[in-house]
Order: C-alpha cells, then structure tokens, then sequence
C-alpha cells in the first residue's frame, strides 16, 4: 500500500446507505466517477469525501455515523478500502446545489443542451440556486479542511465542486490539489451565457487548484480559452497565472480497471444474464447502446438513426435488434423526465410500425442492472455511443474491452474517447441521425476479416490508461511541482 494518505472529494461516493429490514446496508454508487476513482484508489491510504444523499445518508451523518470504511471490491483478490465521510447536508439546499445549479445550469452549459432562444433566462431563482452551490462547496471545503493530514493530495471530482479549490486554499494552504474535471468544458463564447460574477467566480475556483486536469485536450483548451479571455489571466503552455499565483492545466485521460471489469464480467449473476440476452436476441445481430437517460447521451436521435436504417434497409427486418439498456438518471429534473418519456414513446412507434409477431425491433430497459450490463458487452456485434458531448465516456471503452464476437464501435466525435479510440472506431456526428445510419449499416456490412482486424485495433486504445495509473499520474505532477 502507498503509505501516503490522500483525500478525495466528490458529490457522489462509492456507495449509498440504505435500510433493510432494519439494518443499514452499503449499496454500491452508481455513475463513471465513481467508477474511474474507485477503481484508482487500489493500495492506497484514501479519505473519500461524499455528499449524504439518501435519507439514510442524512440521519447516520446527523448523528455521527457519517465516517466508515467501505470495500470497494477492486476485485482479483486486491484490497479497495477507503475511509468515506459523508458531508451533512441541508436537503433543501442540496436540492438547488445538484438539481438546479450543477445540473440545469453547469452541465447544461458545458453539454450544449440549451435551447437558446428560450433558455436559460437567469432570474431569482438561478441565484438562489447559485448561493446554494457556493454554501454547499464551503460545506465541502470545511470537510476537507477538517479530514485532510497536514501536506496530503486532496483531489476534489468535478464540476458539482468547482468553488472548492479555492475554498480550500484560503482554509489549508498547506494542502496540495490536483482538481480534475471530467465532463465536456465550454468554448468561450458559450461560457459567456453564464451571469459574468458567476462565470468569473467558478474559473477562480478551479485555479485555487495546483493542476487542474481534463480528459482531453479538446477541453483543457476551451478551460485555458476561458481563463484568458474572461479573467485575463497568461497561459503560456501549460501554466496558467493569475492573481493567486500559477496552475498548471493537465490531460490525463482515463482508461478502465481491466482486472476488476473481467472479474465482474465471470461472475454468475453475469452468466445468467447472458443466457437471458441470448433468448431475446436468438441468432439475430445485436445492436446495443448502454447509457444513462441523460440529455447529453443523444439517445432519441439514436432510436431516430435506428428507424432510418430499418426504413432503408427491410431485407435486415427480422435479422437484427436493437437493445437500449438505460439506467435512470436525475429524476428531479423536469427535462429529463420530458426527454425520457420521448424516447419511450419513439421507441413504441419503431415497434408498432416494423414489428412482428416473432420479432421486437427495439428492446429498451430501464433499470440499473451491471450484470447485465456486462452480459450484452460480451454480446453485442455494434456498440453505438452517440453523445451530444461527453468528457470521456466509459461505455465506449468497456464494451470492446469485454465483448466476444468483434463488435464495432460506432462513436460520436465529441465523446472524449473519441481522441484516443478514432483510429478503431467509425465515427459519427451526433447531430446528423442519417450519418450514424450509415456507420451502422457500414458495421453491418463488414466481412469477418474486417471486423476482426478493427476489434484488435480498438482493445488496446480501449483500455488506455488504468484508473490507478491515471491517479498517480496527477499524484507525481503534484510531487513535481512542490519539489520544483
């Protein structure tokens, strides 16, 4: 084990408590961030900072029952023990912090997905929500402050945490960040939508980090962009100044825990699910996409795309199906809830009009079920990952690390991944439903020669940098610069 204690900060832990038959139990978080810094912080002596999310959550912090270790199950016989404190939060001011700011207005933002003629429109109530995103990030700051060994790593997740660097630094300067962003960061010209205080104040929050780190460097850039042109700060190179000193701006692309992903892919709940894959989709060709019901994953424009190739293409009626395994996702924004219900009502339409007694063209779950997950990873022949915008985006890189039978990998440009896994992939732009008809119906097309020689490109770039590398990564550029 690395002795040396690092903290890390995020909106989401590694689990959730809940209560069954009377007893507290630990249920595994869900989403990539959790994924990605699970799976990084093998061997190491870890503090996992977390907002109290469920009602569970909230009463054991209120009562002093909000630090405990929890096993992150890493897998291949590794240890994954870190010690989680969950962050006593106001429910009403959590409410406007993570449903209102961070994702009606930040990840609109950063994912494009205004509808600018009519939104947003900033009024009262967008800065009530934006005081209860600078109350809960001081919440989180004090946490850390009071957690955190003298001179350790702290490492604060994204952009539900932007305020904190600073935050921090003005409370333990003795401390070291390394603040990462994982979703898309917007061109200047779109940050410009944000109220200039706010814009401003979340680009000083993130420079009170040492290194600020993004997936790519599509959107390290737009960060620096933003830094000069709406704070006049000098970036030369990597290095950003500004009035607090110097950040430096890093790309650490994330890859996956190919240890773990192959030992909860053999597991018997996987198998079955399998077998249960494999009674609906028969010896047809699977098409399948994997997301959560999230705006930004393009999901009725992929139901589109789909409808387009079985309207150009009857002689693959009966011969292929498409699987939509969606996990639920932010049930109180009003949008989502308007978005998910349109793609259920598309996906009933493709049904009604090309379906058979024998033959359901599209299968749409939704439900969280990993196994599963997993179980149409080994058997799907195309993937299709189709975001409007996505930081990095695992499913593309868990799919063909997992899959059996040479699968393609249909992949939107403006997937972070897609800067890695382009040269394996046929890549598509998200907005134009006909082009990734095309790629598919090209997928469909392939010989067998082809469609291997592209698999064996893609697994290595699938698997790009593992999560344990990608931490330490940040961790010895951190060393670096305090040794420098």
């Amino acid at each position: 084990m690395d002795a040396t204690p690092i903290v890390v900060a995020s909106n989401r832990g590694p689990v959730v408590l809940a209560r069954t038959n009377g007893s507290i139990e630990q249920r595994r978080g869900v989403g990539g961030l959790v994924t990605a810094v699970g799976g990084a912080l093998l061997g190491r002596d870890a503090t996992w900072i977390a907002a109290a999310i469920t009602d569970v959550d909230r009463e054991e912090a209120a009562a002093g029952r909000g630090a405990f270790d929890v096993d992150l199950h890493l897998g291949a016989g590794a240890r994954g023990i870190v010690h989680v404190h969950l962050a006593d939060l106001d429910p009403a001011a959590y409410d406007l912090y993570y449903n209102e700011f961070s994702n009606r207005t930040l990840w609109f933002l950063h994912h494009d997905l205004w509808d600018s003629p009519r939104t947003p429109a900033f009024g009262a109530g967008g800065a009530e929500a934006w005081d209860a995103y600078r109350a809960v990030n001081e919440r989180f700051a004090a946490t850390i402050a009071e957690a955190a060994p003298r001179g350790s790593p702290v490492l604060p997740q994204d952009y539900h945490l932007s305020l904190v660097p600073a935050l921090l630094r003005e409370r333990r300067p003795d401390l070291q960040q390394a603040f990462f962003w994982h979703i898309p960061f917007s061109s200047p010209d779109n940050y410009r939508v944000l109220p200039d205080a706010w814009g401003a104040a979340l680009l000083e929050g993130m420079l009170g980090a040492d290194i600020v780190g993004f997936h790519t460097q599509r959107w390290a850039r737009n960060f620096t962009d933003c830094c000069r042109e709406l704070l006049g700060a000098r970036v030369r190179g990597k290095t950003i100044s500004h009035e607090h000193g110097t950040t430096r701006v890093g790309v650490y692309p994330i890859g996956v825990n190919i240890d773990n992903l192959s030992e909860e892919a053999a597991r018997a709940e996987v198998a079955r699910a399998r077998a249960s894959i494999d009674d609906v989709v028969g010896d047809r060709t699977l098409i399948l996409r994997v997301d959560r019901t999230e705006l930004s994953k393009n999901i009725l424009r992929g139901f589109i795309a789909y409808e387009m190739l079985l309207e150009q293409r009857p002689d693959l009626h009966e011969r292929i199906i498409h699987l939509a395994f969606l996990t639920p996702s932010r049930h109180g924004v009003p949008e989502y809830e308007e978005y998910v219900q349109a793609c259920k009502i598309r996906a009933a339409a493709i049904n009604e009009r090309f379906g058979t007694p024998s033959w359901q063209p599209l299968v749409v779950e939704i439900e969280d079920d990993f196994p599963r997950t997993l179980a149409a990873y080994q058997r799907y022949d195309v993937l299709v990952v189709n975001p409007v915008y996505d930081g990095m985006n695992l499913v593309a890189r868990e799919g063909p690390c997992l899959n059996e039978r040479d699968g393609v990998l249909v992949l939107s440009r403006n997937a972070g991944a897609a800067a890695e896994l382009a040269p394996a992939a046929l890549i598509v732009n998200p907005f134009d439903p006909a082009g990734t008809a095309a790629a598919i119906e090209r997928s469909l097309a392939m010989d067998r020669g082809e469609r291997q020689a592209m698999a064996a490109r893609l697994r290595p770039l699938a698997r790009g940098t593992s999560p344990a590398r990608w931490l330490g990564t940040q961790l010895k550029d951190l060393s670096r610069l305090r040794d420098g």
